[in-house]
């Protein structure tokens, strides 16, 4: 039987997802709205954010009433710091550590902690914050506990280094068949870019199978994911990995290969199963390799 157009895509973006916000040359780009209860009342903000790997930081702008009857609230600017310490598919928690201006004396620096939650399939996150926030006044030092909500748009997985050069990566290369890509099928291609740093001391031979092995190891790891993240819609849940032939082209490669998912559906118990080909795209990490990204073939 084959396998519902719905298994398809969950599995699909859910192996998407793990693959790219798992790997530290990907980032992840925020902007949101923010609200918080602290010193400088500021009711409402607007947040820009970048995160890469476990370390991210952010811009914010808002809006701050006076508290003071007669007296008109006025902007406040800042940002902050965060370092992830728990990492999953929906959810993550962070420290975190920032400053922001206050009207008329000096700025307030507050610590914390935060969680954000956000489906894989969908570009939004829900965060809430808490901690502690200090300010030094003339009449002495401030201290207030402080609590923030907010909601982000989230574009993930996105290429820095493209963003700012226009420079090819694999998060921009095109699927096997389009653009000019010419991914070898069937062995262990290297491409014609360059070698791996003399430093390395790798053959092309050795390159490109360790960019294979890379490949192999993040497919197993995000469809592990995916099982886990479905756990409510199949069980049973098994798969097979055949890897294909790396195409390497300096920093950047590609790995076709071959999936095979089997599984049940909770709700009627039927089982379901389908086989899909795919490239997954790569970014050299040192004298090894990193996937950044998947791309299921025809699409």
């Amino acid at each position: 039987m084959l396998q519902p157009e719905a298994m398809k895509k969950l599995l699909q973006w859910t192996m998407l997802t793990a693959l790219v916000t798992g790997t530290a040359s990907a980032a992840d780009v925020r902007l949101g709205l923010n609200t918080s209860a602290t010193l400088g009342c500021e009711v409402a903000g607007v947040r820009a954010g970048v995160q890469e790997g476990r370390f991210g930081g952010y811009v914010q702008g808002s809006y701050c009433t006076s508290n003071v009857q007669g007296e008109s609230g006025s902007a406040a600017f800042g940002g902050g710091l965060t370092v992830d310490f728990y990492q999953s598919l929906s959810l993550s928690a962070y420290g975190q550590l920032g400053a922001v201006s206050q009207p008329g004396g000096s700025p307030s620096i507050y610590g914390g902690v935060g969680a954000r939650y956000g489906v894989p399939l969908l570009p939004v996150e829900a965060y809430v914050e808490g901690g502690v926030s200090y300010r030094n006044t003339m009449l002495g030092g401030l201290t207030a506990p402080r609590f923030a909500l907010g909601i982000n748009y989230v574009w993930r997985g996105v290429d820095l280094n493209t963003a700012s050069t226009g420079e090819s990566r694999p998060s921009n290369i095109s699927a096997p068949g389009a653009g000019g890509l010419n991914v070898d099928a069937g062995g262990a291609g290297t491409g014609g870019g360059a070698p791996a740093p003399t430093q390395c001391n790798v053959s092309p031979e050795a390159d490109a199978a360790a960019a294979r092995s890379a490949a192999d190891a993040a497919a197993r790891s995000a469809l592990s994911s995916a099982a886990s993240a479905y756990s409510a819609i199949y069980s049973n849940v098994s798969y097979d990995i055949t890897v294909g032939g790396a195409n390497i082209n300096g920093n950047s490669a590609t790995v076709t290969g071959t999936i095979s998912l089997r599984a049940t559906n909770r709700t009627n118990g039927q089982p379901v199963s389908g086989t899909y080909s795919g490239v997954v795209t790569l970014s050299r990490s040192g004298c090894g390799w990193v996937a950044t990204g998947y791309r299921q073939s025809g699409e």
